[in-house]
C-alpha cells in the first residue's frame, strides 16, 4: 500500500512540474517580438540555404497576448502584411492560427531570443524543407 501511495504521490509531482514547466514557456512567450531573420533550408540535389534579415523591406512584429490572441504586423519583399488569430502551445509546439490556416511549429526561447522552427513535407511539387525564424523580445 505503501508503494502505491509513493507511485500515486510521485506521479502528481511529475505532473504539477510538467505543467508549471509548460505554464513558464508560456508566460515567456506572452508579448512582442521583433523579425531578426528567416533561413529556409531546401532539402532538394543540392541542398540549397536561403537567408533573410531584418531590414526595410523585410520586417515584423509578432505580438503573443495572454489572452491568446495574437497579432502579426509586418512588411515582405516591400508590401505591408497584417493578420490576426490565436495561439497555444503544447510541450515544445507552438500553433498559431491565422485565418483558420493552421502553422504548427517547434519553439524555443533563450536569453530573450525567440526562435521558431516549421518543417514542411515533400509534395509532388516541393522538396521538403525547414523555416529558422529568429526573433527578439521588444522592450
Amino acid at each position: 500500500m505503501k508503494k502505491q501511495t509513493f507511485s500515486i504521490r510521485f506521479g502528481i509531482i511529475i505532473l504539477l512540474i510538467a505543467f508549471i514547466h509548460a505554464q513558464e514557456n508560456r508566460d515567456a512567450l506572452v508579448g512582442a517580438w521583433e523579425f531578426k531573420s528567416m533561413t529556409t533550408i531546401h532539402y532538394s540535389e543540392p541542398k540549397q540555404v536561403e537567408i533573410i534579415y531584418s531590414g526595410e523591406k523585410n520586417n515584423e512584429t509578432l505580438i503573443f497576448d495572454q489572452d491568446s490572441s495574437f497579432t502579426y504586423k509586418g512588411v515582405s519583399n516591400g508590401e505591408q502584411d497584417n493578420d490576426t488569430g490565436s495561439w497555444i502551445t503544447e510541450s515544445n509546439q507552438l500553433i498559431i492560427d491565422l485565418k483558420n490556416k493552421e502553422t504548427i511549429s517547434k519553439y524555443k526561447i533563450l536569453d530573450n531570443a525567440l526562435t521558431i522552427i516549421i518543417h514542411d513535407m515533400k509534395t509532388d511539387e516541393y522538396h521538403a524543407f525547414d523555416t529558422v525564424l529568429e526573433y527578439k523580445k521588444s522592450n
